[in-house]
């Protein structure tokens, strides 16, 4: 009995050291010259079965990725809501390209061809509103035309 616990712990020790050598040692050596051949693993870069062992022997690659944050500049839109105010001062219509300077600072430009004559006004009152498919538009309180304009300030 005590040959062959002896036997048994003889092999078993055997049997971890071939494991422990083969673990650690390459594909290469791990296969004859004609299987490492047939495996086309002839044809991988030393880079490459370097990798392949690493993978073998459960050598985990942790892959870190730099983050890199990037600012974009959005665009800032233009804010289309309607501007109810008085134009300064006296007021006869519009022709040719007119400037009109309206009581809260803004300053805005005849932006088309077009004319409305009216009886002298003074500081009347006006609507400009934004529509996407025409852009601003100017309408004097009690007329009943508009003229297309531009914001100049």
């Amino acid at each position: 009995m005590k040959h062959f616990l002896l036997f048994s712990a003889l092999a078993l020790a055997s049997w971890q050291a071939a494991g422990q050598s083969a673990e650690g040692a390459s594909i290469k050596d791990r296969m004859s010259a004609e299987q490492f051949r047939a495996a086309g693993l002839h044809k991988l870069s030393e880079a490459e079965l370097k990798q392949l062992d690493a993978w073998f022997n459960g050598e985990k690659t942790v892959v870190v990725e730099k983050v890199v944050e990037r600012t974009v500049e959005v665009e800032k839109k233009e804010d289309t809501s309607d501007v109810n105010s008085n134009l300064i001062g006296e007021f006869r219509g519009w022709r040719g390209y007119t400037n009109f300077n309206l009581a809260n600072g803004q300053v805005w430009m005849q932006a088309e061809a077009g004319e409305l004559y009216t009886s002298k006004l003074t500081d009347p009152k006006v609507r400009i509103v934004h529509s996407s498919f025409s852009g601003w538009k100017l309408q004097v309180e009690g007329y009943n035309s508009w003229i297309k304009v531009k914001r100049v300030k």
